[in-house]
């Protein structure tokens, strides 16, 4: 299982965003083990926010070998060949380290911005795909779909190997588009019986290998009542876009630290361990921990997990 994690993309606190604060962060991640780093992608968002490939590619030369991901949001609705060409180039750049996740975003007035609608999302998470990997394969392609048509296209330099695409999403929905013409699946922030859930029905639908993934928010801290102090239950039981699709825990509603099991990793070392090995325990294999709960002493927590987690599972 390889941990990953994602990048401070938005704003927190006192220190602005910049570049020395990115390179930072991955220094850290680098320095500590990480086996990749990922950014988020928003186009309109309550706090500003880093451009996620952007960001990524600003710090390939500070990134060793890591992976360097896109987790997941709005990839998808960046226009296919232009988002087809910045993965390829970031591919180019990081020597063949790129993971494409991709998701159909859930914010009409985003879609909007690109001249796009809500209402076709699910089209255009397909055909940016397959325009994707068109593309990222042939010269002089051409391309007919519901939402975009295109002849003769041919984008150089190409990826130097073919780009792993991860469906983002933890609705059932999400499931059959990742069984369908996705090589891995994602979700972040979902609860564990959902989780399983999904990865019960994943398997029904085929044979086909899938990668897992999961994205869940984490607070590590070496005590464990401070790291669970104010973690407010509700408003993480409501931060995803497919939470009225969860399974519920038997009260019927989301009350307890406990009841968010999956979506949170949360305690002193060994509480996150023991989480942890939930995941591997389902053959998740790119596990990204999600420390927007604790921005404000990133590094300090990266170098936790560093050195408490690591080496726990880097050789498993």
């Amino acid at each position: 299982m390889e941990l990953g994690i994602h990048l401070p993309l938005m704003e927190f606190g006192d220190e602005g965003l910049s570049l020395a604060r990115l390179t930072r962060a991955v220094d850290a991640a680098r320095e500590c083990g990480f086996a990749s780093v990922s950014a988020n992608d928003h186009f309109l968002f309550g706090t500003p926010w880093l451009d996620g490939p952007a960001a990524l590619a600003a710090v390939v030369e500070r990134s060793g070998a890591m992976e360097l991901a896109t987790t997941v949001a709005l990839v998808s609705l960046r226009g296919p060949v232009q988002l087809a060409k910045t993965l390829a180039a970031l591919d180019v750049l990081s020597g063949g380290r790129v993971i494409a996740g991709m998701g159909l975003g859930f914010n009409p007035a985003e879609l909007a911005t690109v001249g796009l609608r809500i209402e076709d999302r699910v089209e255009i998470l397909r055909e940016t795909v397959e325009i994707a990997r068109l593309i990222w394969k042939e010269n002089n392609a051409s391309y007919r779909g519901e939402i975009f048509s295109f002849e003769d296209v041919t984008i150089e330099p190409k990826p130097v190997e073919p780009i792993p695409i991860f469906c983002g999403g933890s609705t059932r929905a999400a499931i059959r588009r990742a069984a369908e013409y996705c090589d891995g699946w994602i979700p972040g922030r979902v609860p564990m019986a959902t989780f399983d859930d999904r990865i019960n029905y994943l398997r029904q639908l085929t044979d086909r290998k899938i990668t897992l993934g999961n994205i869940p928010i984490t607070r590590i801290d070496k005590d464990r009542k401070k790291a669970r102090a104010s973690i407010d239950v509700e408003a993480l039981a409501e931060s995803s876009e497919g939470s009225g699709h969860w399974i519920k825990p038997p009260s019927g509603k989301f009350q307890t630290i406990e009841d968010l099991e999956g979506l949170l990793i949360v305690g002193n070392p060994d509480d996150c361990a023991a989480e942890i090995e939930k995941f591997r325990a389902r053959d998740v294999e790119h596990l990204v921990f999600d420390l927007r709960l604790q921005y404000d002493r990133f590094e300090e927590s990266l170098e936790l997990i560093g050195k408490e987690l690591l080496p726990r599972f880097q050789d498993s």
